[in-house]
């Protein structure tokens, strides 16, 4: 047999056993068995990948969230060559070997504490005419002593594929925060309950602020 045949044939055979392992860490058991874990245990494994959570400070430490430890907060190069059209955020987290990212838009728009849950009405709306590509999936209003949180989670059609967006909504200094985890609809097994338990670790730095009207 030629050499380059062999090799050849030991690419394939190579690629194929990557593909099955790949598919084994997607299986319902696998992703069954870590649905069980919690962002605030130790080690969390997603897809059979062990990743450490810890709490962030973000948004000029007005804010934190439990992200996993090794995210990198990307540079505005880096955001602007992902956002290239629509309006991009100002942060974004992630890593090389996670399938999601976490953004986060800090707008101008002013909005109160009392009217975070008021205000996913339009976003809903807003969202669903973008195109019959994009989709709502479910609503949740959270009331909590800091500050109340709205979260949305919806399909959108991308280029080349479709995501999920578990997108989330509070007010930070009178002003509207923007949060969202997005990933591949394919992955929305596993990372979708990921995702909720992310956004919902959400808190404001100052306990009062949530307070201000």
């Amino acid at each position: 047999m030629p050499t380059s045949e062999f090799s050849d044939e030991l690419i394939i055979k190579a690629r194929r056993k990557m593909e099955e392992a790949q598919k084994e860490s997607h299986s319902h058991e696998v992703v069954q068995q870590e649905l069980r874990q919690s962002i605030y245990e130790d080690v969390v494994t997603i897809f059979e990948v062990p990743v450490v959570f810890k709490e962030w400070d973000i948004i000029g430490n007005r804010a934190k969230i439990r992200m996993p430890g090794d995210f990198v907060d990307r540079t505005d190069e880096e955001i602007a060559s992902v956002y290239a059209l629509g309006s991009k955020p100002q942060y974004v987290y992630s890593n090389g070997y996670l399938g999601f990212m976490i953004a986060f838009n800090w707008t101008k728009n002013m909005i109160s504490n009392d009217n975070i849950h008021d205000f996913t009405q339009f976003a809903s709306r807003a969202i669903e005419r973008t195109g019959p590509q994009c989709r709502i999936l479910n609503t949740e209003k959270l009331h909590r002593p800091d500050c109340n949180l709205a979260i949305l989670q919806f399909l959108a059609q991308t280029l080349d594929s479709v995501n999920m967006n578990v997108m989330f909504f509070a007010s930070v200094e009178g002003r509207l925060l923007i949060g969202s985890i997005t990933f591949n609809q394919k992955d929305a097994d596993r990372l979708r309950p990921l995702a909720v338990e992310i956004a919902k670790s959400f808190h404001l730095n100052n306990a009062q602020e949530g307070q201000d009207k």
